[in-house]
């Protein structure tokens, strides 16, 4: 986060990204001596990351979906209701919030370079629980698999024991979508009889049950423990147990509220979801390249099936949480739930993530700290999706200050009775534990102060792009191939981006290079349809709100 105060945003924006770059070389790979002897905090953490997951949860006020474990979590947490992604992919996201860094810092804004070999040897959020005495415990996704965290889950640095993958994930690619010929695909829309997949299982089922066994061992072990688990879904293909389907009879299912390519928008921010496009289902429906939109009874579909995704995804958790409680660790465990970033639904006529938009950057966000966010005794017990009385529960708090995931390092730290982490200076390459979020602990342990200005608060995002225009690799551009970076704020009132060259050789934005610009008042246009900078009309407000000339 950051205060604009008179500052001008474009100026407050090229301070943020020269702070972090530079031209020294990252430091070699090697593991960190603790200046003290490793100490426990005194409290477990259970850090629960969903995949591609937007607040679409009932929780956030979405009157479709059914999410009743993950409301039942929130009636008992504290919620952000403004929290947002750095940049909306997987690894970029899940590198910079579990190390602390924004992405111009750890260099990755695609899934080809290592942070610790590409820009600095950075420490990580469970390496730091690890180094202080607890067992720091992986399963299922949690670092981006592959070359973004060296084909090992950075392990062993950030994990006392080497993490764990679900043999099923191997098949989530494959051809095993029955279609309508009989025959199987490699769809997008995939609901499948369990019973009849390779292994009888999918990979959330596999790490829920992995989790459930690890935290009986702790708990037998006495030991103090932070356990990620990362579930698949929603992540596409959209491939989920079938009966999950009839919690969203497709009658009850409708379009996006704003399914059209807004008017304003500069080509440079589209995004051509050419994920999407690859999938056999989709392109059975020879849709044009870049704007060709998806039929309305596909589009229908794809959000029956997202919903039914996060139905499943909320029952695994809901089987997770409740042996939480019968295993008694709800009185010393605080519990995170988190997305790497949202995903869109056929809002501006985009589908999946890779852009600044809210849909796609802002995320589910909640922490539930014993004795802190409940003030009675909690319960967890499972709550079946398909019950015909699921009631309906609310936060326990809400805060709708603007935050950031890159402050998900220093604020479990903190919550945990850990030592915060330092902040980072503007030059941190070469600085190993250091922190560019800052702990939001103090939202969850106290009201927001009524004397204390949030409006002013700012969340950061950023995409790049190959060029101005939609083309095949717009979506997710190889480091070489950026040439545009867009850099986004996020207020109570607005979200602003520019859109400025970008040489990912020396990796330095130019902000003399201005590409386009986007401003929506999110009050009044909260879909952020209507691009109000180059309007004569709102011109004089934006240069006495951000205090540029243009």
């Amino acid at each position: 986060m950051a205060a604009l105060g008179a500052c001008a945003v474009r100026l407050l924006i090229l301070l943020l990204v020269s702070g972090y770059v530079t031209d020294g070389e990252a430091a070699p790979c090697r593991k960190r001596s603790l200046q003290q002897d490793p100490i426990t905090g005194g409290m477990n953490v259970l850090l629960l990351i969903v995949d591609d997951l937007r607040t679409s949860l009932g929780c956030y006020g979405d009157g479709l979906v059914k999410s009743p474990n993950i409301d039942q979590l929130a009636s008992q947490s504290v919620v952000f209701t403004n929290a947002y992604a750095q940049q909306a992919v997987c690894a970029p996201s899940r590198v910079s919030f579990l190390t602390g860094r924004r992405p111009n810092t750890t260099r990755l804004f695609d899934f080809n370079s290592y942070w610790r070999k590409h820009a600095g040897n950075y420490s990580t959020l469970p390496q730091y629980f690890k180094e202080h005495g607890y067992e720091a415990l992986s399963v299922g996704k949690v670092f981006h698999p592959g070359i973004s965290s060296n084909h090992s889950d950075d392990y062993p640095y950030s994990w006392s024991i080497r993490p764990y993958h679900p043999s099923s994930e191997m098949y989530e690619n494959k051809k095993n979508c029955k279609g309508e010929d009989g025959k199987l695909h490699a769809n997008l829309v995939c609901p499948v009889d369990v019973s009849e997949v390779p292994e009888g299982t999918l990979p959330d089922i596999q790490s829920t049950k992995e989790a459930i066994r690890l935290l009986r061992t702790v708990k037998k072990n006495n030991s103090s423990f932070f356990l990620a688990v990362g579930y698949h879904k929603p992540h596409i293909p959209f491939r989920f147990p079938k009966e999950f389907l009839k919690l969203y009879p497709i009658e009850n299912v409708s379009l996006a509220p704003d399914p059209y390519i807004p008017k304003n928008l500069p080509l440079v921010a589209y995004n051509p979801w050419t994920d999407i496009r690859k999938r056999e289902d989709v392109q059975a429906l020879n849709i044009s390249f870049p704007f060709g939109p998806i039929p309305k009874n596909f589009q229908l579909q794809i959000r029956q099936s997202y919903y039914a995704s996060v139905s499943y995804m909320d029952s695994q958790i809901g089987e997770l949480l409740d042996e939480v409680e019968n295993l008694e660790l709800l009185n010393n465990t605080v519990i995170v739930f988190v997305s790497d970033h949202g995903w869109s639904l056929g809002e501006h006529g985009e589908w999946a993530k890779y852009s600044n938009f809210d849909v796609t950057t802002r995320v589910p966000l909640m922490f539930y700290v014993p004795g802190v966010t409940s003030s009675h005794q909690p319960s967890f017990k499972y709550i079946d999706p398909f019950s015909n009385d699921l009631g309906r529960k609310y936060p326990g708090v809400l805060r709708n200050v603007p935050v950031e995931l890159v402050s998900l390092f220093p604020t479990i730290a903190d919550l945990a009775r850990l030592p915060v982490p330092p902040v980072c200076p503007q030059r941190s390459f070469d600085v190993e534990l250091c922190t560019e979020g800052h702990s939001i602990a103090r939202y969850i342990h106290t009201p927001i102060p009524k004397d204390e200005d949030i409006a002013n608060v700012a969340a950061h995002s950023s995409y790049p792009r190959p060029s101005d225009k939609p083309q095949q690799n717009s979506d997710l551009p190889d480091l070489e191939s950026i040439t545009i970076m867009g850099y986004s704020l996020r207020t109570l009132d607005y979200r602003y981006t520019v859109w400025v060259g970008y040489n990912p050789v020396t990796f330095e934005a130019n902000f003399t290079d201005i590409h386009a610009e986007e401003l929506y008042l999110v009050k009044t246009d909260p879909n952020q349809d209507n691009n109000l900078f180059n309007k004569s009309a709102y011109y004089e407000i934006a240069r006495k709100r951000f205090g540029f000339k243009h």
